[in-house]
């Protein structure tokens, strides 16, 4: 099965609630956290220019699978947001076609952007860790399962998880209070 990390300091430890948080979407609509209560929420963190296959772009792929794996439920009972960590490249218009590459659909799959200080507040509640080297941002990887109570089921570090076994615990969320 998959790992949960332990939290770093000031992040929500598993069974906690996860606070409010309010972002863009690559349609320029404003996303509240809140506004998902009682679904299934997925949250991982890229940004569109990594150029390393293994990283970001594998986690995209995961969620990507989740929208392929859960076609009907997406939107209804599971959302999927990918936060992106590189706000000043990646605005609500790199986003709208990273998302057309993954074929998202926008009603279940939210690519969210806001301002550095707004990004670096979610990334803390998930331990999330990011910063500039070079051309590049080094950071560490994190996918975050909430549960339909708005708790915090999972926080999965690293990307060595299959998207079948992100997928299965997202089904065990989903049919859960079902």
């Amino acid at each position: 099965m998959v790992a949960s990390s332990s939290p770093g300091s000031g992040a929500l430890a598993v069974g906690q609630p996860v606070p409010d948080f309010i972002l863009t979407d690559q349609n320029r609509r404003q996303v509240r956290l809140s506004q998902f209560a009682g679904k299934v929420v997925a949250v991982t963190f890229i940004y569109t220019r990594c150029p390393f296959p293994n990283y970001c772009f594998r986690m995209s792929n995961n969620f990507g699978q989740l929208q392929k794996r859960f076609r009907e439920q997406m939107g209804r009972n599971l959302v999927l947001l990918s936060i992106v960590i590189d706000p000043a490249n990646d605005g609500p218009e790199a986003l709208t076609g990273y998302a057309r590459i993954w074929k998202a659909d926008s009603n279940g799959w939210h690519f969210l952007t806001g301002s550095l200080p707004e990004i670096q507040e979610v990334c803390r509640k998930f331990d999330m860790n990011f910063y500039p080297d070079e051309a590049l941002l080094v950071h560490s990887f994190h996918t975050a399962v909430i549960d339909r109570q708005d708790r915090l089921a999972a926080n999965i570090e690293g990307n060595e998880f299959t998207a079948q076994q992100l997928g299965d615990l997202v089904k065990t969320l989903l049919d859960q209070n079902n």
